[in-house]
């Protein structure tokens, strides 16, 4: 009886055993690389010159914050091999997601396609934001959405040039900290996708934008102004659910 006790726990340590490796990546497998924590990831990636930084959550995470110098590339996207086919294969590649569960699905994948060197950030943003690391904020820049290259460090005079279009203007005023912000980030993304032709949406950092904010008096978090010929139509402050924003949207174009 004993032995038989013994061995069904073997069996379950086993199952076990494999149960949580089987989420890491085969990065190590691969040459030179692996999975490094924070401090080495960010070591590594300062000794590498030009580093190619994959980060390969969701645009709406990414707007969130990201990596200096990371390029998006959706993990879940219909389009992940097309965009980490154009990096460099010969040389190495560090990639992160939030938590670590897909990048190991985008080193393996990378492993497969023949990518050289890659590392892999244990963790995750989340790892790289307790070890209170440098997280870059800004607008996504993709080819579906027409976003404002500088959403950082704006002067009221640089915000209202922004204004000077026959688009609409959709501003997100969020901040990092902000719970609400975050979850409507992703919904904020595919509305500017979907009127990609007729928006601009920029997203405002209040801690990064602190001028701007304090002259339109922006109080509360997130706040949603959408701009017409440089004038305000609508806005919307607190958790705002997706058919508002259409709705202003449609009745403004």
């Amino acid at each position: 009886m004993q032995k038989s006790i013994l061995k069904i726990s073997g069996l379950l340590f086993l199952f076990i055993a494999i149960g949580f490796t089987a989420c890491k990546s085969n990065a190590s497998q691969n040459g030179v690389g692996g999975t490094l924590a924070a401090d080495a990831f960010e070591k590594k990636m300062n000794e590498t010159a030009d580093a190619q930084i994959a980060d390969v959550r969701t645009p709406g995470e990414y707007s969130d914050g990201h990596i200096k110098n990371a390029i998006n590339i959706d993990w879940n996207g219909d389009a992940f091999e097309t965009e980490i086919q154009k990096m460099d294969k010969t040389k190495p590649v560090f990639v992160y997601c939030l938590s670590g569960g897909r990048s190991a699905g985008a080193v393996n994948k990378m492993v497969d396609m023949g990518f050289k060197e890659i590392y892999e950030l244990d963790g995750g943003m989340r790892a790289w934001s307790n070890a209170q690391k440098l997280v870059d904020m800004g607008v996504v820049l993709t080819e579906k959405t027409e976003t404002v290259a500088k959403s950082k460090g704006m002067s009221m005079a640089e915000y209202k040039d922004v204004l000077k279009t026959d688009k609409l203007v959709l501003v997100d005023f969020n901040a990092v900290w902000c719970a609400p912000c975050k979850e409507m980030a992703p919904m904020l993304e595919e509305v500017a996708i979907t009127y990609k032709d007729k928006l601009i949406f920029l997203k405002m950092d209040v801690e990064e934008n602190k001028a701007v904010a304090d002259e339109l008096k922006i109080e509360y978090l997130p706040t949603l102004v959408l701009y017409k010929n440089g004038a305000i139509v609508w806005s919307a402050e607190g958790l705002t659910l997706k058919e508002p924003i259409v709705n202003a949207i449609n009745k403004n174009i």
